[in-house]
């Protein structure tokens, strides 16, 4: 008896009616006219974590604590002191992260303390607690992405591929299905040299999906539209350099480029949205373990990258996705005339996470970007880029479809 696929609905995140660097300049003003409220500051706080001001957030969590401990605020805390990425650091957030476990009740924040926790501790060389840990946090919630993320990368280090194959099914026969899952199962395959079960797992060749958008009505081409929405990025008050915490190297970004007033990159999203809708129409037709975990509702969440001479991204997944994609705004010249990798997006599996003869045998899809190419990938299929090395820029729109 054949079973309905439920209908998939995708929302397009709600644009921003002030930017984060504005709110952050609003809220200090706030706080200082009223210092001991406590909703005013947790909001600061977090923002400022947003905005990689970790010292300034250090700060305002740590006052919060002193008045009224709580286990969001000693994560937070913990995760602070972990950005900024020092041994004296790393001690202090395994500390943190230790009082938020033990003030912790509900299963899933129980989960997160301990995820964080499990990182503190293998940064500080201390892998056989961290195991410990990260596997309590799975107990407590077996799809904690970040625990299972940190445990799968022991595995792999240590060379345990066997287990992490073994965990990696465990999890989807129990119905747990995220990106650092699925390519995490991928890349112990490859380590097994089992690699057309690896690209299988992947499912490129399948589910890479590459369009040219047409422009919507009130653009006469999709090249205006693109002037457009690069008009709109660069004049965006929270353009900012080198991101903390992404793949992204000597690039510009933009974590939230739709404002209430933006009109050029609005009418983009409406664009991506409904190529989405259409591939995700057809992908409902084809039955695989990325397939089978795809959620009924989705949330189209996107952000800019703008690279210049220099800039590139490094091998990466994304792991909030289900599926994920990027349309390219502008391409210097240039990259049209390349042989080479240069200005390229590959998609493939790192040497260094699968071994260099596996990874050269697995292979690699090279694309070469065009103004107006719309991809789709599963968000567990690794890519990187290649810096372009020439004058104009590489500026495009990146894309998570995250579940609802």
């Amino acid at each position: 008896m054949e079973t309905s696929v439920p209908d998939f609905t995708l929302e397009i995140e709600r644009p921003l009616t002030l930017a984060k660097s504005q709110e952050v300049a609003l809220l200090r003003k706030a706080v200082e006219a009223n210092p001991l409220s406590v909703t005013l500051r947790a909001k600061l706080a977090m923002l400022l974590f947003i905005q990689d001001q970790f010292d300034d957030a250090i700060a305002l969590y740590t006052q919060l604590m002193a008045e009224a401990p709580r286990a969001e605020w000693a994560t937070m805390l913990a995760e602070c002191h972990i950005s900024r990425e020092t041994p004296e650091d790393d001690r202090a957030a395994e500390q943190f992260a230790r009082q938020a476990t033990e003030t912790a009740t509900d299963p899933q924040a129980r989960a997160q303390t301990l995820a964080t926790l499990g990182k503190a501790l293998t940064r500080q060389g201390r892998r056989d607690e961290a195991r410990v840990v990260l596997n309590a946090a799975l107990e407590a919630n077996p799809a904690e992405v970040n625990a299972y993320k940190r445990l799968a990368t022991l595995d792999l280090d240590e060379g345990a591929t066997a287990e992490t194959l073994l965990t990696a099914d465990r999890l989807i026969n129990q119905g747990v299905s995220h990106a650092r899952l699925l390519v995490a199962r991928a890349l112990a395959l490859a380590r097994l040299g089992r690699i057309e079960e690896a690209r299988d797992a992947i499912g490129l060749e399948h589910f890479l999906h590459r369009q040219m958008l047409s422009p919507p009505a009130g653009w006469a081409d999709i090249a205006a539209l693109n002037a457009d929405v690069r008009a709109e990025l660069e004049r965006h008050p929270d353009l900012r350099f080198d991101r903390y915490g992404t793949a992204s190297s000597k690039t510009w970004r933009v974590d939230e480029p739709a404002f209430a007033s933006s009109v050029a990159i609005p009418a983009l999203q409406i664009l991506i949205r409904q190529a989405v809708l259409d591939h995700v129409a057809r992908l409902d037709m084809q039955d695989s373990i990325w397939t089978r975990g795809r959620p009924t509702g989705g949330i189209l969440h996107n952000w800019c990258v703008l690279t210049d001479a220099e800039g590139y991204e490094e091998w990466h997944v994304h792991q909030s996705g289900w599926m994920s994609g990027v349309y390219y705004v502008e391409v210097p010249p240039a990259v049209a005339s390349y042989n080479g990798r240069e200005g390229c997006i590959a998609f493939g599996l790192p040497e260094s996470l699968i071994g260099e003869e596996n990874a050269r045998t697995y292979g690699e899809t090279l694309v070469r970007p065009e103004p107006g190419l719309l991809m789709l990938f599963p968000s567990h299929a690794y890519h990187r880029t290649f810096a372009h090395g020439s004058e104009g820029r590489r500026i495009c729109l990146a894309f998570d479809i995250q579940p609802a």
